[in-house]
């Protein structure tokens, strides 16, 4: 397998089920509602978001999702079935989102990397800082509970 056997396109609907099989291959899998096939056919939905997938001549290989708020892009997931990394097919994705969002207007592409300290499989720090990524002072926030946020409105 080479680089040059990988293809980025689009991804479809009929692509989530393989997606969900490679974030839960690598442990990027959390919860059905954020991550499962109806959550990545809404996502497909949204004409701000880039999601796209390496394809080898069969197969879902990897893929990258994120979104545009008309500024500033965010990549939310970017994930290579184990048996296709260190191929540089990441490298590609991340690649090709950046250029649709810079071809949508974003002047900025951020994202949350795996570090390792917060429980998580392994530490992508050093493949995004490859890419040009820097770290910043910031802490990424999230509240689970969004029922209970909502609850009185």
């Amino acid at each position: 397998m080479t680089r040059s056997n990988i293809s980025i396109r689009k991804a479809r609907k009929s692509d989530a089920p393989r997606m969900v099989e490679i974030m839960e291959s690598n442990h990027h899998y959390y919860t059905p509602e954020v991550d499962g096939i109806e959550a990545i056919a809404r996502q497909l939905k949204m004409r701000h978001n880039v999601i796209l997938v390496a394809t080898d001549s069969e197969n879902v290989v990897g893929f990258v999702l994120g979104t545009w708020d008309g500024a500033r892009a965010f990549l939310f997931k970017m994930s290579v079935h184990p048996d296709f990394q260190k191929q540089g097919i990441g490298t590609m994705l991340v690649k090709e989102a950046a250029c649709q969002y810079r071809d949508m207007g974003a002047v900025t592409i951020g994202l949350s990397a795996a570090d390792g300290t917060g429980g998580e499989q392994n530490n992508a720090v050093g493949f995004w800082e490859k890419l040009g990524f820097e770290q910043i002072p910031a802490r990424l926030m999230i509240n689970f509970e969004i029922e209970k946020l909502t609850e009185g409105n």
